[in-house]
């Protein structure tokens, strides 16, 4: 089983590639964040409708969980003037993190290691919780759900990207078809369940391009080019077992 700490660990303490970055700008145009450096799928029209169905007032408690070096969060705290706290399972990620929350004159509340179902945060302290395109990491999403529960405040919304599948990923935690019934079962109500535009055909080739650059990629990174090689072949085919990219709001009773 993959270790996700330690994969995640070296993945961040890597600055953030340059030829990927390129990639991601090809596929997405102008919805791709570029200044914000994202390890996601995140596009621009996400994080406005995230910012706008967050509800929240200025000095308003904004988490992101699994908040990778921060950018997504970072953009929908300054954009509703929250107090952000990142929480992500990987240090490296959390020291990019709070250098770009200077370099976006962002002062977040701070960024801590906890994991899905161990934030370390406290009970009913925020007002929105987000988590972009993370969940799929979590081994126990029914705990996770709970978790979200337990760190929102009563009426607060939770802001989620993730996919649902119909089998089974190689070397991914389990899957599952459809996160409602999780979030239902964890005291959410959901208000929305939007799959997001043109999803499949911009993952697809997003991994195509990853293939056919595949030594410029591995010579920026030093890494083997038949290993990455293996990783993006094996990244399109769990893309065929997704259903669905979805934006989910929901609000906890």
């Amino acid at each position: 089983m993959t270790d996700w700490k330690a994969a995640f660990t070296a993945t961040f303490r890597a600055p953030a590639s340059a030829v990927s970055a390129r990639i991601w700008a090809e596929v997405y145009g102008d919805e791709y964040p570029a200044e914000l450096d994202t390890y996601s799928f995140v596009t621009r029209s996400d994080l406005h409708h995230i910012a706008r169905e967050a509800r929240l007032a200025p000095g308003g408690r904004l988490a992101d969980i699994g908040c990778g070096r921060g950018g997504p969060g970072l953009w929908v705290a300054a954009h509703t003037r929250a107090t952000l706290t990142g929480v992500d399972i990987a240090e490296t990620a959390l020291a990019s993190a709070r250098r770009r929350a200077e370099s976006m004159d962002v002062e977040p509340a701070g960024f801590r290691v906890g994991s899905f179902e161990d934030t370390g945060l406290d009970d009913a302290s925020f007002e929105a919780v987000m988590s972009i395109d993370a969940l799929l990491f979590a081994p126990d999403k029914p705990r996770a759900c709970a978790e979200f529960a337990r760190i929102l405040a009563p009426g607060g919304r939770l802001l989620v990207t993730t996919w649902d599948f119909e089998g089974q990923p190689v070397n991914r935690p389990p899957q599952v078809a459809d996160h409602r019934p999780l979030l239902e079962e964890a005291g959410f109500d959901v208000l929305s369940y939007e799959v997001t535009p043109d999803w499949r055909e911009r993952q697809r080739r997003t991994m195509e391009l990853s293939l056919e650059r595949v030594a410029d990629l591995a010579a920026e990174s030093g890494d083997d080019p038949d290993r990455l090689c293996t990783s993006f072949e094996q990244t399109l085919r769990n893309q065929d077992l997704m259903t669905r990219r979805v934006l989910i709001v929901a609000s906890l009773r």
